[in-house]
């Protein structure tokens, strides 16, 4: 939440409160207790989409590991297609398999997918050839999980960036909607009560007030500069 939006968030639960401190001033009038109502319902849901917004998400790490997961089984899928390629002197296929952990390393979302992808391919050529060095279905699998995983996970955090972009503008709208609401429905009625009740009317325009919290704040102290001492003239 933006600073300028947590200020104006501060200022409508403070109306709320003020006014559910003096129900009995207001609590006879059947508007009025429809728009306090409303502000509370508005208030709730300005937080609930708060959290949603300020929520941590792991989908960065999850595509991290499952990068790492994915490099350690592709790599190992190439040593053993590499044996193969060069025994059959299999040019394509050695060029496909000469990788490195560094290499994989080194390329990007895309590149590793489609190479992972390119290899799936041929360790399910190559089936039975990879039995003679004890790769097995159960490798081959491993293989093609780990890069259903990496390619699943891939997006994630692009796609929770999104989300929190969306977050981010519907708390602005719901801001919005809500400081409209005050002005347009709870400030008449309280304006109302002017001549009835005006310290109640006081009290509530106090409320109203948008603080600035982050300009409120009180400046660290600075560290007193030391006495110097003066230097005795020469003799």
């Amino acid at each position: 939440m933006k600073t300028d939006q947590r200020n104006d968030v501060d200022m409508l639960k403070t109306v709320s409160a003020y006014l559910a401190d003096h129900n009995a001033v207001w609590g006879s009038m059947a508007p009025f207790a429809t728009a306090v109502r409303s502000l509370n319902d508005g208030i709730k849901a300005v937080d609930t989409t708060a959290q949603n917004q300020e929520t941590p998400t792991g989908a960065t790490q999850d595509k991290a590991s499952a990068r790492d997961a994915l490099e350690d089984v592709l790599f190992l899928m190439c040593e053993a297609l590499g044996v193969l390629a060069h025994n059959a002197s299999d040019n394509d296929l050695f060029a496909l398999t000469d990788v490195t952990p560094t290499t994989l390393d080194r390329m990007d979302g895309e590149e590793l997918s489609n190479r992972a992808a390119r290899v799936l391919a041929a360790a399910n050529e190559k089936k039975t050839e990879l039995e003679t060095l004890q790769v097995t279905q159960a490798n081959i699998d491993e293989l093609d999980t780990a890069l259903q995983t990496f390619n699943a996970t891939k997006t994630s955090p692009r796609t929770r960036t999104a989300e929190r972009k969306a977050q981010t503008e519907s708390l602005g709208r719901q801001v919005r909607d809500l400081k409209k609401h005050l002005r347009h429905s709870i400030d008449p009625m309280v304006n109302l009560l002017r001549r009835m009740n005006p310290d109640f009317v006081a009290g509530y325009r106090a409320a109203r007030v948008v603080i600035d919290r982050a300009a409120t704040r009180a400046a660290a102290p600075s560290t007193p500069t030391p006495p110097t001492t003066p230097t005795p003239p020469k003799p």
